[in-house]
């Protein structure tokens, strides 16, 4: 009963996000405890903005997927970012290396140094503590964090094969190959 319950709720998010989550149905069929293990980290760290503007936290979300992918997660978590409001133009910037919002580029700038242990880590935090406060640089620390499990997943089951290239719109982005970099 669980492991239809999961299948079903993860054939949802296939279909809402037009993404091939094979791998969920395996961890599913392997152990219904490790995918529910996995669904509350994602949700309990995540999910949570606090008082993070939508922006920052949006484009934490988009670094953290592309610190670990080349394309699938990368496009899940600009689509998350566009349902919650973030503009399409500002996120095809970040991911094409392009100046933009200034929340968005502390977000995702802040992401990236914290996930590739960058020099620029220290500076970064402290602008967003002292612009935003501790919640804050918890909430987009979290975001940026928890947005890299999924690609890390799929690779660790055999998933990660598929590059290609991110759609915002009717729009193709060709995604700075410079931003994985550490």
């Amino acid at each position: 009963m669980l492991k239809r319950l999961l299948h079903r709720h993860t054939r949802g998010f296939e279909r809402r996000y037009k993404y091939d989550a094979s791998y969920m149905h395996e961890m599913t069929d392997a152990s219904p405890a490790a995918f529910l293990r996995f669904a509350t980290m994602q949700t309990a760290g995540g999910a949570w903005r606090g008082d993070a503007p939508r922006n920052a936290w949006c484009a934490a979300g988009i670094a953290g997927a592309l610190i670990e992918d080349c394309g699938p997660c990368v496009q899940i978590a600009s689509d998350m970012a566009v349902e919650a409001g973030m503009p399409g133009e500002i996120i095809g910037a970040l991911l094409s290396g392009q100046a933009t919002d200034a929340d968005a580029q502390l977000g995702f700038d802040y992401a990236r140094a914290l996930l590739n242990a960058s020099p620029e880590l220290d500076t970064l935090r402290e602008q967003i503590d002292s612009k935003w406060g501790k919640r804050t640089l918890l909430a987009i620390s979290l975001r940026a964090m928890t947005s890299r499990n999924f690609p890390v997943l799929k690779r660790a089951l055999g998933h990660a094969k598929l590059c290609q290239r991110v759609r915002i719109g009717d729009a193709d982005v060709a995604v700075d190959p410079m931003l994985k970099a550490a």
